[in-house]
């Protein structure tokens, strides 16, 4: 009796060390224990900004322009998150191009510096059109495991509303299931084509301003609210054709659609614009307003720039039954300043 009294003590004693000894990735997750097959966590920070610059395969996408020019843009605006900066899977040798008479730069470097340069991190871009070709896991896997710092943690989809439609709900479940296996904290999806329910899987989620009337489209803002596991909207001008019917309008038009009516309405609206500033055929440094209007001869890239300061501000967290934040009013209100809205209520990563 007494040796088996002993026997137990001590197994008891070896497994509470054994405990104290369990790894954990609390600085990965915020504070939370991570799970192989679902979420933990979403992008924090109140500055978005969208720069497209490496394509699948690191194809160079801003052309006439070098890794100096976007450093320096970087630095200027400082943003929290480059969101979707890169899209596809990277080669981490390949060259950038770079400005004459600097030294060769890889995807690797101008990655690195290019966070370095803001103190921020990287969202990058998936398209879910590769999932039925059976390479999204493998891409989602070249992305995780890029020698950067910080490392890629917060995966963007795009091409969701197709796929939803085209899959079933235990697919859908699956497919995020690999990709948080895979280390991944947390994974959005693009509902800017209309809203597509996640089965609890996505952490945060695009919607888009619409093109008739540039105001967000708040039927999909209230479907996105819907789901508790979303904790952050990002709005978009997406691209191409919103985006090319943007830049339609003349550039004073684009101005006070920039700055007098979404910046000034994320924090009523409960979410966060995703400040496009070059992209393809877009620059909004070139994007010029009158020297005798309001912006005075202003680029929309300057505009833009100001609105970042002005409506920046420390997260708040606003309850999804908010009704005030269930309609995202696009009127301007003087003074105001937008904050990093949590969707769903929780902490941010």
């Amino acid at each position: 009796m007494v040796v088996a009294i002993l026997a137990i003590i001590a197994l008891s004693a070896t497994l509470a060390i054994l405990q104290q000894q369990q790894p954990t990735d609390a600085n990965a997750s915020g504070g939370k224990n991570l799970s192989d097959n679902g979420p933990s966590s979403y992008p924090h920070g109140t500055r978005f900004i969208r720069i497209r610059t490496l394509e699948s395969k690191s194809v160079w996408s801003l052309e006439g322009m070098d890794a100096q020019h976007v450093l320096r843009e970087i630095s200027d605006l400082k943003p929290d998150v480059l969101e979707r900066f890169v899209s596809g899977p990277q080669v981490v040798g390949a060259q950038v191009p770079v400005a004459p008479g600097s030294p060769p730069m890889t995807v690797g470097e101008f990655l690195n510096a290019s966070m370095k340069a803001c103190g921020c991190y990287i969202i990058p871009r998936l398209s879910l059109f590769d999932y039925s070709k059976g390479a999204l896991f493998t891409e989602a896997q070249n992305l995780r495991a890029l020698p950067v710092s910080p490392q890629m943690r917060f995966l963007s989809l795009d091409n969701w509303g197709t796929f939803a439609s085209h899959h079933t709900s235990d697919e859908i479940k699956g497919m995020f299931q690999q990709l948080y296996s895979q280390g991944w904290l947390g994974v959005g999806v693009n509902e800017c084509n209309g809203y597509s329910q996640s089965y609890g899987y996505a952490t945060f989620a695009d919607f888009c301003v619409g093109s008739s009337n540039w105001e967000p489209d708040n039927d999909t803002l209230a479907s996105i609210r819907a789901e508790p596991n979303i904790k952050l909207a990002l709005l978009y001008i997406d691209f191409p054709q919103p985006m090319t019917d943007f830049a339609a309008l003349t550039p004073n038009r684009e101005a006070m659609i920039l700055a007098d009516a979404i910046a000034p309405a994320q924090s009523a609206g409960g979410f966060l614009f995703v400040y496009p500033i070059q992209q393809d055929f877009w620059n909004s440094a070139t994007r010029v307003t009158t020297p005798a209007g309001p912006f005075k001869g202003q680029s929309l890239y300057d505009v833009m720039k100001g609105s970042m300061a002005q409506y920046d501000a420390n997260g708040s967290s606003v309850s999804s039954s908010s009704s005030q934040a269930a309609a995202a009013s696009i009127a301007p209100r003087p003074g105001q300043r937008s904050a990093l809205l949590v969707v769903g209520g929780g902490d941010p990563f």
